[in-house]
């Protein structure tokens, strides 16, 4: 019996129980996976071991030794991209030439007699017959990633501060170094002058060794908290808003290079981070909704907003994440928002009251007629206007207009067009005559609004009414509880250059009433987008025309409101006339 086959024996046993422990402990890892494949290989390099010293038929052996190149040959390039995915770097050079030079001289040790020519028997079992080109094809295949994974992970043990990934370090370290001196010393220094070996190469034991020391790193301190210092790097160096890691205790863990420039320097201080020394108002129980804090110790002011998240450090270990997103700008422009916005609502309160000064709220109280109104812009300000000028001619003038639009700038029309009907009213022209002169002054200075309007000229001791209409719906004659429109038609003024402008005349008896009215009193939508309408406007003014005219304005008024749930689209203003008995 060949007590040698121990050995690979035991050496195969240990690792099948690894693969088969971090299999059923279902790491789901990269790391893992490359480890997982580097073992596997390691496997069946100890199952090529068994066949070497199973003492086989001698005429198979340099077969064997040539077939199976594919099992030992890669083991170094493995161990090495486990150490990259390991160290979570990337290489562009060392792994691309490695996994082309493997490739290639599995290829060659196994077309040709260079590399292996041969057989050799010893009391253990067979050795390969290195041809003239092994030893440099293995030392560059197996050897060279080896050596280049250990100095990688050697280099990373001198840069990190952690603890744990130390320690972690210090067993890869620990284990890659073994493998390589026992390897190198049994393979390469256990000769004699024959060059034939003095013992048995203990290389299956020492590969199985570095194996364990990597599989404790697994088991114990978990492969995926290895140089999170780098992970962060490469998942923020990105994001151009600041990052700081924190543990739990505010150990300071990492911060990008945006938080470095956001906080004037490195935020940690005897290795921990305290916001409150950066936050004006940091409290340590806020919650983690985004929240605004002028940054301390800053000659000019600057904002930040701050986020707050629990993030996962290790399997056991859990840390703070702080995102700082430079707000400065932001909180200048909202400052110039706020300024912008008081002013344009004091501009609209002047407005406002301008509007209210240039619209007719005191009328004359006379016994021959009476006049009520109300008016609701849909802003502070809006487009319609109605104003009424008495002349000591007997003549009571009546403008009912709606400017297009709403806002700041049909008011300033709506002023504009104010003016004008001032003007023109000294004049005493008819209606028509009215509306064009208005139509003249405007049209020359008002570019983008046209405007619908009534001109309506009332004679109390002829108990007459001369009007004119552009673009404007009819007045309508409260008349012994019924509704008569008075129809006419004319052009909008301010839209084309001729008018087609009409007067018109109408007599009125004891009692009657004449309404003007604005087209946001039926043009109203209701939460479902529908329409009053002009004809049910029409017929609930019928059900009321036997009522009193201020209760019916303010009816008017509330029907509106009502059926728009307290909003409307439009200005609602509306003017009654009353005829009095003298």
């Amino acid at each position: 019996m060949n007590y040698y086959l121990f050995l690979p024996i035991s050496a195969l046993i240990t690792n099948t129980l690894l693969i088969s422990y971090v299999f059923a402990r279902r790491f789901r890892s990269a790391v893992i996976r490359d480890f997982l494949r580097f073992v596997f290989f390691l496997n069946l390099w100890q199952i090529c071991f068994i066949l070497y010293w199973g003492m086989l038929p001698p005429e198979w052996m340099t077969a064997i030794f040539k077939l199976t190149c594919f099992t030992w040959l890669p083991v170094g390039l493995l161990l090495l991209e486990t150490v990259y995915r390991f160290l979570n770097i990337r290489s562009t050079i060392a792994l691309p030439f490695f996994r082309f030079f493997v490739l290639a001289t599995i290829l060659l040790t196994a077309s040709t007699d260079l590399v292996i020519k041969g057989s050799v028997l010893y009391d253990w079992g067979y050795e390969l017959l290195p041809g003239i080109l092994f030893v440099p094809l293995s030392t560059i295949a197996v050897s060279f990633p080896a050596i280049w994974g250990l100095v990688l992970l050697i280099r990373e043990r001198s840069k990190t501060r952690q603890k744990k990934i130390k320690i972690q370090l210090n067993l890869w370290i620990a284990g890659s170094s073994f493998a390589l001196a026992i390897s190198a010393y049994t393979e390469l220094f256990n000769l004699d002058e024959q060059g034939r070996y003095l013992f048995v190469p203990l290389t299956p034991i020492s590969i199985t060794i570095q194996a364990i020391f990597i599989f404790v790193a697994i088991t114990r301190y978990g492969f995926l908290n290895i140089s999170l210092e780098r992970i962060a790097v490469e998942l923020f160096r990105d994001i151009h808003d600041g990052i700081v890691l924190t543990k739990e205790n505010h150990e300071f863990f990492f911060a990008n290079q945006a938080a470095i420039s956001i906080l004037d320097g490195s935020p940690s201080k005897d290795g921990f981070f305290r916001p409150e020394e950066y936050f004006g108002g940091y409290r340590e129980d806020q919650d983690h909704f985004p929240r605004d804090y002028q940054l301390s110790k800053k000659t000019v002011p600057q904002f930040v907003e701050l986020t707050l998240s629990e993030i996962k450090i290790t399997d056991e270990e859990s840390g703070i994440l702080y995102l700082l997103r430079d707000i400065t700008e932001r909180k200048a422009s909202q400052e110039k928002i706020h300024q912008l916005y008081s002013q344009i609502v004091n501009d609209l309160e002047i407005a406002r009251v301008t509007q209210a000064s240039i619209i007719t709220q005191k009328f004359p109280d006379k016994d021959s007629y009476k006049i009520h109104s109300f008016f609701q812009p849909i802003d502070k300000v809006g487009g319609d206007m109605l104003r009424v000028i008495e002349h000591d001619s007997d003549r009571v003038d009546i403008l009912f207009a709606d400017v297009s639009g709403h806002g700041i700038a049909s008011a300033m029309v709506g002023g504009m067009l104010s003016i004008a009907f001032q003007i023109v009213s000294d004049k005493l022209l008819s209606p028509a005559e009215s509306l064009s002169e208005i139509h003249d002054m405007l049209s020359k200075v008002v570019l983008h609004h046209h405007i619908s309007a009534v001109y309506a000229s009332f004679y109390p001791k002829e108990s007459r009414v001369k009007f004119s209409y552009a673009g404007h719906h009819p007045i309508l004659i409260l008349r012994n509880g019924s509704v008569l429109p008075l129809e006419g038609e004319g052009r909008i003024l301010l839209a084309i250059k001729e008018l087609h402008l009409n007067d018109y005349s109408f007599d009125l008896t004891h009692s009657d009433r004449l309404l003007f009215y604005s087209d946001g009193l039926y043009e109203v939508k209701n939460q479902l987008g529908e329409i009053l309408g002009y004809e049910e406007f029409l017929s609930w003014i019928s059900t009321m025309a036997d009522q009193d005219t201020r209760f019916l304005l303010e009816a008017a008024h509330k029907r509106a409101l009502d059926f728009g749930n307290g909003k409307h689209n439009d200005d609602l203003a509306m003017l009654a006339l009353e005829i009095g008995s003298e």
